[in-house]
């Protein structure tokens, strides 16, 4: 089953990016989103199997903040994708429950990699809830 991969990045052309990596990974693009709010939604509408999330976005909340609403309502992985290499923003998305952290440039091995791993990391959490 191909796996299905929410985007949420308010950068134009980095999404597009993403996407191209995506298709050529072979995974489905389940949507963009460019707002935590727009992600929130896009998983309310359907469930994708991980999320590629910024951590700094346009709008009130910012990845991470997201990255909670959604761990709490839908129980997804979320990998975080960031130029942003400061100590506390890391330790922050690690408290987080994060399923990965990227600094961009994002290559396109490295990215099938932390998805595969994310999603067995996340499938192997729900098991052991059980």
């Amino acid at each position: 089953m191909t796996k299905k991969i929410l985007i949420v990045e308010d950068d134009k052309m980095l999404r597009t990016i993403f996407e191209m990596f995506i298709k050529e990974i072979g995974y489905e693009l389940h949507g963009f989103a460019n707002t935590g709010d727009e992600a929130v939604t896009a998983c309310q509408a359907a469930l994708p199997d991980a999320i590629l999330m910024d951590i700094h976005l346009d709008g009130e909340k910012d990845g991470i903040e997201t990255a909670k609403i959604i761990e709490d309502r839908f129980d997804l992985p979320v990998i975080y994708i960031s130029g942003d290499s400061q100590p506390e923003t890391i330790k922050k998305s690690i408290l987080s429950n994060t399923y990965g952290y990227m600094l961009k440039p994002i290559y396109k091995q490295n990215l099938e990699a932390i998805i595969e791993f994310a999603c067995e990391k996340h499938k192997f959490n729900k098991r052991l809830q059980k």
